[in-house]
């Protein structure tokens, strides 16, 4: 039987407290030049057409593109025709649940997260209101500063 080594965190009887999805989320944070709150997040929502994002919708029936950026971690949420996609990115990239469109292997660093939404509508055949983004956040003063970066995407 091979021996397990341990790693110095395990060592001393706990895991490391930075991951790359944590370092991605305060990289793109601090690019906003924001200060947050210990555990802050960031959620931004977008849809096709007339109707606003809204916090309920159909799944089924509905288009939504959710970015989620936490003060531990990121990942994205895109439903389309019944069909639905939850990355999330700790260290790595991983499915939510499901990833009916294959998102997990093409997703991108979250600075470079606005190749993803661009992908999406191209291939869909779909654009996504930047304009009338639903912005959540328990960051003071977000609104204001992310809606140029929203538009960008």
């Amino acid at each position: 039987m091979r021996e397990r080594r341990l790693s110095p965190y395990e060592l001393l009887g706990g895991t490391s407290t930075t991951t790359a999805g944590k370092l991605a989320a305060r990289a793109w944070l601090d690019s906003l030049a924001l200060t947050p709150p210990t555990h802050w997040y960031v959620e931004v929502m977008m849809s096709t057409g007339a109707a606003l994002p809204t916090l309920a919708f159909d799944r089924d029936s509905e288009t939504r593109f959710r970015l989620e950026v936490f003060s531990e971690e990121w990942g994205v949420y895109f439903c389309h025709r019944g069909a639905v996609s939850w990355i999330r990115v700790t260290d790595l990239p991983f499915v939510h649940g499901r990833d009916d469109f294959g998102l997990a292997p093409i997703m991108p660093p979250l600075k470079n997260v606005g190749r993803l939404v661009r992908a999406i509508e191209t291939v869909h055949g779909l654009c996504f209101d930047r304009d009338r983004a639903l912005v959540r956040s328990n960051v003071p003063h977000i609104e204001s500063t992310l809606a140029p970066w929203i538009r960008a995407l």
